[in-house]
């Protein structure tokens, strides 16, 4: 997986449940890597350069590791809810909130070119990406609509992605991965059916 698939799903949290994908027919799972979970995270946004030093220390990059595998399966879990029930359930609901309360953050004032922009960052890395994924999810539910919200039509492809094209009409996570692979299996089904 090339740095354009760490990003492809358009959000972060829908770029973490992409971390478990199929190469080659075989399950792939970025999280079981430490330094493609790490290289994840820098793609991502989701770490300050005091993260970067803090992870150094492995207990604590195995520590985010197991929490970003629960975060991707919570992730799955607003993924089934939408397309099953186009909302949110009660359930997934509260589990949301429980995340939001956990993740301790801290406001700061900066300036930035002659104006104020207010820094929310979490107190420490799991803070932070916590903090990152979980605004991730209420940006996107609150911004896109969730028919935008799509799994590739590729049938070899478990790949989600935020449809952002204009017309609305995107079908792949990617064109380069995924569409062309189907175009191309078109063009050769069609050529075998004229012989």
């Amino acid at each position: 997986m090339d740095k354009l698939q760490f990003v492809l799903g358009g959000a972060t949290w829908i770029n973490l449940v992409n971390t478990k994908y199929i190469s080659n027919k075989q399950m792939v799972d970025i999280l079981l890597n430490p330094s493609r979970t790490f290289q994840w995270m820098e793609e991502n946004n989701l770490l300050r350069e005091s993260d970067t030093l803090a992870l150094e220390n492995e207990d604590l990059l195995f520590s985010l590791i197991d929490e970003l595998r629960s975060l991707r399966h919570f992730c799955k879990v607003i993924l089934s809810d939408l397309k099953q029930q186009g909302k949110l359930s009660l359930d997934t609901i509260e589990q949301l909130n429980r995340l939001v309360q956990q993740a301790k953050v801290s406001l700061t004032i900066v300036p930035k070119h002659e104006k104020l922009k207010l820094v929310i960052e979490g107190i420490t890395v799991r803070d932070h990406v916590l903090y990152n994924i979980v605004f991730s999810i209420m940006n996107t539910l609150d911004t896109i609509s969730i028919d935008r919200i799509r799994k590739c039509e590729h049938q070899d492809c478990i790949l989600y992605f935020v449809d952002t094209s204009k017309s609305g009409k995107r079908r792949w996570c990617s064109m380069e991965l995924c569409g062309n692979r189907q175009k191309a299996a078109e063009f050769y089904a069609r050529k075998k059916n004229k012989k």
